[in-house]
């Protein structure tokens, strides 16, 4: 996130949302104690998308950009979570 210039202020509110959780399974009447989460984010939580993004965005930065008014030989798309690379040769 640093890389990406993402202000102080929302890498900290990042880092308090993702820290210091817990969960318990319920399932066929079993329900168990408490126990911590130590990676990922809550399934269905908006912010995953976002950071997502954000901690993919450098694959984005892969292929080399046109100057000027060279032929495009490099490009990278995407989209959520995919990412596509594609690369453009003169000849077969």
């Amino acid at each position: 996130m640093c890389m990406r210039r993402i202000p102080a202020n929302l890498i900290h509110f990042t880092e308090l949302v993702l820290s210091n959780r817990h969960t318990q399974l319920k399932f066929d009447g079993f329900t168990s104690d408490w126990f911590p989460v130590t990676n990922g984010i809550g399934q269905g939580d908006p912010l995953s998308m976002i950071l997502y993004i954000i901690y993919s965005s450098g694959l984005v930065d892969v292929a080399k950009p046109r100057q000027g008014r060279e032929s495009l030989t490099e490009l990278t798309l995407a989209f959520v979570d995919d990412t596509a690379f594609i690369a453009i040769a003169k000849d077969f």
